[in-house]
Parts: C-alpha cells; structure tokens; sequence
C-alpha cells in the first residue's frame, strides 16, 4: 500500500496528522521554500511528542532545504538529523550541474551512512524548466551514485499548479520506472489534490505527499485531522476495490 506523507510545520499540528492516518510525517517549514529546513527546536519536539504519546508505526522525514551550491553546512544538518533518528532526511537538487547535485549529495550520503538508520532522499522538482534545476530522472543518477534510498518529485514554485500540470503520466511512469530499476522507492509530491490519489497509485510510486490540500487555510495553514483521513480513505478504498475502475 502507498504511504502518506503529510507534512507539518508546527509540532501541534502531528497528533492531527497521526489520528488521520499519516504514515510518514514530515516535518518541515513551508516559508523557507517547497523543502524549508524546519528549526531545530521543532524537529526535536515532533520527536519528543512521539515518544510522550507512545505513537508507534509512524515514521518521521525531516526537509533539509532547496539546494543550489554545495554547502557545508548540510553535513552538520545531517548528522544532527540523524542523531535524533529520523527517518529520512531530504535535499531538493535545486541547481543545474550533475557534477555539484553528486557532490552535495555524497556528503550528505557519507554522513548518514556513519549511522545506518536514517535514508538520504533527493527529490527533483516537475518544474525544473523554470527554474533552471536538474530534471527528476536525473536525480534518479544521482541517488544511484550516492546510494541514496528514496527519490522524490516535487514542486519548487508553489504557486497551485501542480506536478501533474508540469510532467506528463509517461514521464511519471517512466521515473518510478528508473527510480524501483535502480532499486530506489519513488515519490510523488507538488500541490497535489485528494484526485491525484489513485494516479499516484496506478503509477506505481511508493510515497504520496501533501500539505496543502489537508491543511485549513491552505499551505500556511494548519493541518486537519478530518481532511489527511479523507486522503486515507481513499488510498484504502483503492486497495478494497472501491475505487478501481
């Protein structure tokens, strides 16, 4: 079954995401950008609150910024990241060079490797043309070479226009294609509405991600518990064969 991700930005917000059925929660901060590294202060209470709450079965990813350069820093994010045990930890490649997206990318890589716990994602934006970044399916040659463990499109400008609106099924299906090929889980993120559900699915990809759309006055909002169960029921509806065609 395909996981939810939904991202929070506040603390507060991750017992309305557990109760409606998130699988991965994402900690991060939507003013900083599409991946807006979160303080460290509010990646430590999304953890601390876990443990308090005795929530189990829940995984936790933590954003680590639109990357344009190579920057030192992200190897002491890593490691702090890391330390904490989460989950996963994602980078968006947000420059243009390959040669600067692997070099980033195995520093980042060699420092989660020293704790054997936490998986690198690179995500890719869908709307790479206009922001002059590295399209996804070459960040499916990235993740290869740095061995990372996840590869994930989403969107950079956040202006509504969603991922579906920038690349095309075949593009989709051809990136979780390359990306379970290269022996990495695939997902899928960018404005994405409760419709793009059974897309996702049908595609193949592994992960779904939102924000926005289960979130009471929109991205910048906070999250609902009623509106992530919305989005749960129907990845379990498509799995009961409720909502296959």
């Amino acid at each position: 079954m395909i996981k939810l991700l939904i991202s929070i930005k506040h603390p507060s917000e991750l017992e309305n995401a557990v109760r409606g059925g998130a699988d991965i929660v994402d900690v991060k901060d939507p003013s900083k950008g599409s991946l807006g590294l979160p303080s460290y202060s509010s990646l430590r209470e999304v953890l601390s609150r876990i443990k308090s709450l005795n929530i189990v079965g829940v995984e936790v990813s933590s954003a680590g910024g639109d990357i344009d350069r190579v920057e030192p820093y992200l190897q002491y994010v890593a490691y702090t990241v890391a330390s904490l045990g989460v989950s996963y930890f994602k980078i968006g490649l947000a420059m243009g060079s390959m040669e600067l997206a692997k070099i980033m990318s195995s520093h980042v890589s060699e420092v989660l490797k020293s704790f054997n716990s936490t998986k690198l994602v690179l995500v890719g934006y869908a709307d790479f043309k206009l922001t002059g970044s590295i399209e996804p399916l070459k960040v499916i040659e990235v993740a290869r070479d740095v061995d990372a463990s996840v590869v994930m499109i989403d969107t950079y400008m956040k202006t509504g226009k969603t991922t579906f609106e920038f690349l095309s099924r075949n593009y989709l299906e051809l990136f979780v294609k390359e990306a379970h090929g290269s022996s990495l889980l695939a997902a899928l993120a960018g404005s994405l509405r409760k419709e793009h559900i059974v897309d996702a699915i049908e595609l193949g990809f592994d992960v779904i991600g939102f924000r926005g759309a289960v979130c009471v006055g929109g991205r910048d909002g906070f999250v609902s518990e009623e509106l992530v169960s919305e989005l749960k029921k129907t990845i379990i509806d498509y799995y009961h064969g409720v909502t296959r065609v």
